[in-house]
């Protein structure tokens, strides 16, 4: 008897032993980094006062490339926490990192938070470097070199220089799905007009900008694309219904939040199927109920600016401000109106002290803000990083080139009859963006595809060259005075971008004199609908510098143009 209390009294320990063992060997999770920029950004929140909170929500532009004791005074007294810059600022790369240093240095001794810096560098045509970074190539380029591993690359490269010079956040890309030929604000900031395609070549770019450490943006939330008005100067409509804006504007956004977007910007555009009263910026059923509950999006919701006429010629300073707050809204951009934003936040800051604004609405976005501050480690690392060198840039740009050779499209016809030995005319608008060749002055004659085409060819040993440059409107005078020179020379190239009627006039009568015509699509490849009739078109996606000599070394030989159409043209077909 006392052998088997013995036995058992054993197998009771064994048991005892055994359980407290599992319970004492368990390992604690590890918390995750979401946990952890979580939990910074708390304790950050935790110390703000109601006033120092809504500055968090506020992103402001100013003017010139120096910081001015406006924005000082502005950060000191309305505790602006995060910045864009415009073209005017950053003319000069060599001044960007004394200016991001000054603000960043500004904004931590009056806040204790760094600031998100922001600019729209999309590529093509819209940049706002315009020196010694990179000029990339833009969204519909990408896709006419059928290489989607690009924009990865592209998206890498451009976030480096970007911290380079004390950028932490793009406003870019553009996701919008271009089915509107007649669209006059995206065009080739799309990367085409298949949501599938723009959501695959979308999210690359967003992972290259986010291996490089720079925050990309997703706009213009619900889709830009199928307007026929600019909301910088009105108020567009997109009536298309539920079923089509979920399988084509929605398609590309919903990728980029499953694939981990951390910032959508919304747009000013009234979509009747989901708000007939309210442009989706200050929408609750676009913001709230779609975006955040029916796509699952949980990061930045930022407007467009609210400087433009959509918003600002429509509703009250204020008044906006409030609603986009209230549809649920985190981030309010603010171009370099310094009034309207000082504005906003007096009203944003009155609706939150007299209820209108919860302060749970203003802990949550406050804390979105913080959270992607936390995940990019501006709390430790905000200054430019000037770690580019030379080499590196000179990398990018040879890169950048490669694919806008490889975007050049031969859409119809071919070059092969172009000739440094014939006489030649070269026809074009000037380029008001960019400087075509360095110290060239934009809108200058000097500064058209035409003139810097006679010249390139003259070193090539044409002899027998010379251009005309032509305004957006071409008159019959005009019109007749250039046939009657072009009938002097033995090839004609025309380069237009966005042709307008009057100019499409002119490639048609002069067409009708040189079947031999080459047309070159400076910006849309839509432009052949004017005149499907000519025999020879070349699409470019942009009219800037890389893409202007790449059609040069594509007439004289170099190489044979291999891009492939990004969008359906009916005047190819």
């Amino acid at each position: 008897m006392k052998r088997i209390f013995f036995i058992l009294f054993l197998i009771l320990q064994a048991l005892l032993i055994s359980g407290r063992q599992k319970l004492f060997s368990f390992k604690i999770k590890p918390k995750s980094e979401e946990q952890t920029w979580q939990e910074q950004a708390q304790t950050y929140l935790d110390g703000l006062s109601l006033e120092q909170k809504i500055g968090q929500m506020f992103m402001v532009g100013f003017g010139g490339t120096s910081m001015p004791s406006s924005l000082v005074n502005n950060i000191s007294q309305y505790y602006f926490g995060n910045f864009i810059y415009f073209g005017n600022n950053v003319a000069d790369d060599s001044l960007v990192p004394a200016l991001s240093t000054a603000i960043q240095n500004t904004v931590v001794e009056k806040t204790g938070i760094p600031g998100f810096i922001s600019m729209d560098q999309e590529g093509g045509m819209v940049v706002r470097f315009a020196n010694n970074a990179t000029h990339f190539i833009g969204n519909m380029g990408l896709v006419a070199t059928n290489r989607a591993d690009y924009a990865y690359r592209v998206g890498q490269f451009s976030a480096q220089e970007l911290r380079h010079y004390g950028v932490n956040l793009n406003l870019a890309p553009a996701l919008d799905v271009n089915n509107n030929p007649n669209n006059p604000v995206i065009g080739i900031r799309s990367y085409a007009d298949d949501p599938r395609l723009v959501a695959s070549y979308g999210t690359m770019m967003i992972k290259g900008l986010r291996a490089g450490e720079v925050m990309a943006t997703a706009k213009h939330f619900p889709g830009h694309g199928d307007t026929s008005v600019d909301s910088h100067y009105g108020l567009p409509q997109i009536a298309h219904p539920m079923d089509h804006l979920l399988a084509n504007e929605l398609w590309p956004f919903q990728a980029a939040i499953d694939q981990g977007i951390d910032a959508i910007m919304s747009a000013h555009i009234v979509f009747p199927a989901l708000d007939t009263k309210y442009p989706a910026t200050l929408s609750k059923k676009v913001i709230t109920d779609l975006l955040r509950k029916q796509m699952g999006f949980q990061g930045i919701v930022m407007t467009d600016s609210m400087n433009m006429d959509a918003i600002s010629k429509n509703f009250g300073v204020a008044e906006a401000a409030v609603l986009a707050v209230n549809a649920g809204v985190d981030l309010l951009l603010y171009g370099e109106s310094t009034t309207l934003s000082v504005q906003a936040y007096r009203g944003v800051l009155a609706a939150a002290r007299n209820g209108t604004i919860s302060e749970e609405r203003i802990n949550e976005a406050v804390l979105r803000i913080l959270s992607k501050k936390a995940k990019y480690n501006l709390f430790n690392d905000y200054l430019p990083r000037l770690n580019l060198t030379k080499a590196d840039f000179a990398l990018h740009k040879r890169f950048s080139d490669q694919l806008i050779r490889k975007s050049i499209t031969l859409a119809k016809g071919s070059v092969k009859h172009f000739s440094i030995n014939k006489s030649t005319l070269f026809v074009s608008s000037v380029c008001t963006r960019y400087p075509l060749v360095p110290g060239y002055q934009v809108s200058s004659n000097h500064n058209s595809f035409a003139y810097v085409a006679s010249n390139h060819f003259k070193t090539l040993g044409m002899t027998d060259v010379a251009y005309e440059v032509i305004g957006t409107s071409v008159n019959a005078t005009k019109i007749e005075a250039l046939l009657s020179k072009a009938a002097s020379y033995e090839q004609v190239v025309i380069a237009v971008e966005n042709a307008s009627s009057s100019q499409a006039q002119l490639v048609k009568r002069l067409f009708a004199d040189h079947p031999n015509l080459i047309v070159v699509a400076l910006r849309n490849p839509y432009d052949i609908n004017s005149y499907p009739e000519i025999n020879h078109f070349i699409c470019t996606y942009g009219y800037f510098a890389s893409s202007v000599f790449a059609v040069f070394d594509l007439l004289a030989g170099e190489y044979e143009a291999e891009g492939l159409m990004p969008v359906f043209v009916q005047g190819l077909q």
